[in-house]
C-alpha cells in the first residue's frame, strides 16, 4: 500500500490503511486514473444534509479531492472549489472540521484528528486549490532513500515544486543518517561511509568515505551540505598503526590521525584486500583497564582512587570475616590439646592454619581481582552511556532548532505567497478605490493589464 502512505508512514497512516484497505483498493480500481498521483489520505466523516453521517477517507490526488465511504463516494476537481474553511470541530477541540465551498453549496467534513498527517493534508489541499499547476511533494510521494539536501531543495524551488512542512520534518533522520544518505548519493559505489574525523592541528571533519581512495567530508546538518576537505589514495595509509578501541578506531601515521567512530575492522579488511601493509597496536594488560587506556594522568588518578577505595572496602570486609572464623576454631583447639600431645598437636594445627590462611589469601586475591574487573566494566559502561546520552541530547536539540527554523521560514514564505496570490484588481478604478495606486512591479496586486504602457508602474495615469 505504498501508493497510499509512502515509504515511511506514521503509525496513524498504517492503521488507516489497515482499516480502509477495501475502500482504497476500490478507489484505485474505479475512480483514480493511472495518471493521477496520490498526495495524502486521512480519515474523516462527511455530514450529509439529510442528517446522515458517512465514515470514510478523504483522498488528495494530483487532480482532485475524493471522499470514499462504504455507501457512496464524491469527487471534486480543485477548480470546482472556490474556498476552504478549516476550524476546530465544535464537538471535540482535538479534531478539525473542513468546509469546502463548491459553487453555491458547501460540503462539510469533520472528526478529523489533529496531528501531523491531517496538518499536511490541509497544507496540501490549500496549495492545490490555489496552485493547481504547481507540483507538491508530500510524505506519500517522497522517496526517503534520497535526502532533501540543500542542492536538491534549491533545484525543487527553482522548478516551483513545493515541499510540505511535515515532509521536511519527516525527512530529517538525524545527522548520521542525513550525512550518510547525502554522501551515498555523491558516492553510489563507496565501500564504506562512516562518521569520523582527521586530527591534524585540531582540524576535525565529519564523515569518511572509501571510494577510489579515502575522502574526508565536513558535513553541516543545519545547512544540509557536505564539503570535501581531504582526499588520500589508499597507499597513503601504508605502514600505519591501527588502534582498535571499544567504540572507535584510530589510524596513525607521521601525517596525523584518522579516527573512525565505527567500522574500523572493515577498514583494515579493505587495506588487506588492497595488499597495503599496516600494523595493529597491541596493549599491555594494565592499559586495557578502564581509566588507564588513554594514558592521561588525570584519568589514571581518578581510576586509581576508585580502585583503591574498592580494595579497602573488600579488605575490611574480609578481615571481619576472618576474625569470626578464628573465634570459632579456638575452642576446638583447646579441647584437642587436652587429649593429645601438646607439642605435636600444636605443630599440626599451625601447619593446617598456615595452609588455610594461604588458601584464604589466594581466594581473597581472586575475589578482589574479579570485583575490580567488575567495577571497572561498570564504570566503562556508565561513561559510555553518559557519552551516548549527551550526543543524543545534542542531536535532538540541533534537530529541534533546525525544525523550528524551517517551520518559521515556511510560514513566512506561505504568508508572502498568500499576499501575492489573493491581491487582484480588475481595473485601475478598483485599485484607486483600494488606495493601492500606483502599483509598482513586484508589489501585491500588480498585473500587466493595469500597466498599459509597460513601464513597470500600474495605474500611474
Amino acid at each position: 500500500m505504498e501508493k497510499w502512505i509512502g515509504k515511511r508512514p506514521t503509525i496513524g497512516q498504517k492503521a488507516l490503511v489497515s482499516k480502509y484497505e477495501r475502500l482504497l483498493v476500490q478507489a484505485q480500481n474505479t475512480i483514480i486514473s493511472s495518471t493521477e498521483k496520490v498526495l495524502k489520505v486521512i480519515e474523516a466523516e462527511c455530514d450529509k444534509k439529510s442528517g446522515r453521517e458517512l465514515d470514510g477517507v478523504l483522498i488528495l490526488t494530483s487532480d482532485s479531492i475524493i471522499f470514499m465511504s462504504k455507501r457512496e463516494h464524491m469527487v471534486y476537481k480543485y477548480s470546482q472549489i472556490s474556498d476552504i474553511d478549516v476550524r476546530n470541530d465544535g464537538k471535540d477541540k482535538h479534531e478539525w472540521q473542513i468546509t469546502l465551498k463548491i459553487g453555491r453549496s458547501k460540503r462539510i467534513f469533520d472528526d478529523i484528528k489533529k496531528n501531523d498527517d491531517s496538518q499536511e493534508f490541509i497544507e496540501t489541499l490549500e496549495h492545490m486549490i490555489v496552485n493547481q499547476s504547481h507540483e507538491i511533494h508530500t510524505t506519500v510521494t517522497h522517496d526517503f532513500d534520497y535526502f532533501l539536501h540543500s542542492e536538491r531543495l534549491a533545484d525543487l524551488r527553482t522548478r516551483g515544486i513545493k515541499i510540505t512542512t511535515f515532509l521536511m520534518k519527516r525527512d530529517d533522520l538525524g545527522q548520521t543518517k542525513n550525512g550518510e544518505r547525502l554522501l551515498r548519493e555523491k558516492h553510489k559505489y563507496a565501500v564504506l561511509i562512516v562518521e569520523g574525523y582527521y586530527h591534524e592541528k585540531q582540524k576535525k571533519g565529519n564523515f569518511i568515505v572509501i571510494d577510489n581512495g579515502v575522502l574526508l567530508y565536513e558535513y553541516n546538518d543545519k545547512e544540509r551540505k557536505a564539503q570535501q576537505i581531504h582526499i588520500w589514495p589508499l597507499v597513503f595509509f601504508s605502514n600505519t598503526v591501527i588502534d582498535h578501541y571499544a567504540i572507535k578506531t584510530v589510524i596513525s601515521n607521521n601525517e596525523g590521525k584518522l579516527v573512525m567512530n565505527n567500522s574500523g575492522k572493515k577498514f583494515t579488511d579493505i587495506l588487506s584486500t588492497s595488499n597495503i601493509p599496516f600494523k595493529i597496536k597491541t596493549r599491555k594488560w594494565h592499559q586495557k583497564i578502564l581509566g588507564f587506556r588513554s594514558g592521561k594522568w588525570w584519568k589514571k588518578t581518578i581510576a586509581s582512587l576508585v580502585y583503591l577505595f574498592t580494595l579497602l572496602m573488600i579488605v575490611a570486609i574480609a578481615f571481619g570475616e576472618e576474625s569470626k572464623e578464628s573465634d570459632n576454631v579456638k575452642p576446638a583447639t583447646e579441647v584437642s590439646d587436652s587429649n593429645t600431645d601438646k607439642s605435636n598437636e600444636a605443630a599440626r594445627l599451625s601447619e593446617e592454619k598456615r595452609k588455610q590462611e594461604e588458601a584464604n589469601r589466594i581466594a581473597e586475591e581472586q575475589r578482589k581481582q574479579e570485583a575490580a574487573a567488575r567495577l571497572a566494566e561498570e564504570q566503562r559502561k556508565q561513561e559510555e552511556a553518559a557519552r551516548l546520552a549527551e550526543e543524543q541530547r545534542k542531536q535532538e536539540e540541533a534537530a529541534r532548532l533546525a525544525e523550528e527554523k524551517l517551520k518559521q521560514e515556511e510560514a513566512d514564505r506561505l504568508a508572502q505567497e498568500q499576499k501575492q496570490v489573493f491581491v487582484n484588481y480588475k481595473n485601475c478604478s478598483e485599485a484607486r478605490a483600494a488606495g493601492a495606486a500606483p502599483i509598482y512591479k513586484g508589489e501585491p496586486g500588480y498585473a500587466k493589464h493595469l500597466d498599459r504602457d509597460g513601464d513597470g508602474i500600474g495605474c500611474d495615469r
